[in-house]
């Protein structure tokens, strides 16, 4: 069983991208991705920045021709692989904490403040 934050272990700031309040706090340094800070995004912004990353990285060929961002993070199958992603990246955050509709609607927006990504 886990034991509850302190007060001097967590604090709420907001995300640099969409505004949420979202909690800071220390991170594993063991984490290689979605990794908690006392600064960044909350969980649903980093799962967006993360895939939007790595889409760029491919050439934007993630997804087959003809179809959407929003289709695809809709798919159980979709969800289960980043989960497993997240497990084997150590992710500080649980996959149980996205809102996935939240991670679509936030797909466009602009962030904040540039270059603050979690």
């Amino acid at each position: 069983m886990t034991r509850p934050l302190t007060t001097a272990e967590v604090s709420v700031s907001s995300c640099q991208r969409c505004g949420r309040a979202a909690l800071g706090r220390d991170g594993n340094p063991a984490a290689r991705m979605m990794r908690h800070a006392w600064k960044g995004n909350c969980v649903d912004c980093a799962a967006v920045v993360f895939l939007q990353q790595l889409d760029n990285l491919q050439g934007g060929k993630l997804l087959p021709p003809g179809h959407t961002w929003a289709e695809a993070l809709r798919l159980p199958h979709v969800q289960e692989q980043f989960a497993a992603m997240m497990r084997a990246g150590n992710a500080d955050a649980s996959p149980d904490e996205i809102d996935w509709e939240r991670v679509i609607e936030l797909w466009d927006i602009t962030p904040r403040e540039k270059g603050m990504f979690w």
